[in-house]
């Protein structure tokens, strides 16, 4: 059995590397809504957490005042921040921070991000409530991250396993529901929260390799894949193309809340 125990900061300070366009592509589509949804104004002052090698940062930093990509990773901002000095991006500021606590003073940002990361969290209620702290009254909290279906709970649960064996930093991935009872616990309005916007497709063999994964890792992963119930390779379209890559696609939910004015 692969480990099943590291922090993010390992596994991303290892996985800064292996980060490129390819990944990006596969979530672009989040990254659009992401950006649409947060309306942001040339005044605004954003916190992009778990920003990894900043590609929500650099979209939003065109449109905002400034932007604080936060990271519990060196690596990863490492990455991003050379990756922002090629583009010319002068408004972003670096932090090494967790998504746990914040160290930012009460009620000074407008927009608050997170795309993709959230699942990787050791405390997805303390980083709502550090959330909701850190925004100003009438501010927008605005996610994207991998989701597991309400109504499949065995569906949920192989998932989870999936994931942890590819990635020993992963924590879960949360249903609709439970996001509505987490940010709703430090008192968020939730504008929207739902998983219909369309799943996020991936090629196994680059899913494995962008982990950083050993041998024995990638073997019990993609045992997982072949064992798959019927179920399971429906629920989340397991098909092997005439190259015999595995493709598979993750659900995603999509959320826009609101700190009440």
């Amino acid at each position: 059995m692969a480990e099943l125990s590291r922090t993010s900061k390992e596994q991303f300070d290892k996985q800064a590397a292996h980060y490129d366009s390819e990944w990006n592509t596969w979530s672009e589509h989040t990254l659009t809504w992401l950006v649409k949804a947060a309306a942001p104004k040339p005044s605004d002052f954003v916190l992009d957490v778990a920003t990894g090698t900043g590609f929500t940062a650099r979209a939003l930093a065109g449109l905002v005042s400034s932007v604080v990509a936060a990271d519990v990773s060196t690596g990863m901002l490492e990455q991003a921040a050379s990756l922002s000095a090629v583009a010319g991006i002068e408004n972003i500021q670096f932090v090494e921070a967790p998504a746990e606590e914040l160290p930012f003073d009460d009620s000074v940002f407008d927009i608050v991000t997170c795309r993709i990361a959230a699942h990787h969290f050791v405390s997805i209620e303390d980083f709502a409530a550090e959330s909701y702290r850190v925004l100003q009254p009438g501010g927008r909290l605005v996610i994207v991250d991998t989701s597991v279906p309400d109504n499949d709970f065995l569906a949920a649960i192989w998932q989870n396993e999936v994931e942890r064996l590819r990635d020993p930093s992963h924590g879960k991935n949360y249903t609709v529901r439970e996001w509505r009872k987490i940010l709703g616990r430090p008192g968020f309005e939730i504008v929207t929260a739902d998983d219909t916007a369309g799943g996020i497709r991936i090629p196994l063999t680059s899913w494995i390799t962008k982990a950083g994964c050993t041998e024995e890792q990638e073997k019990e992963v993609r045992a997982k894949f072949a064992d798959a119930s019927q179920n399971i390779r429906s629920r989340y379209s397991i098909e092997t193309d005439e190259a015999g890559e595995t493709w598979f696609t993750w659900l995603r939910v999509s959320i826009l809340a609101v700190k009440p004015a």
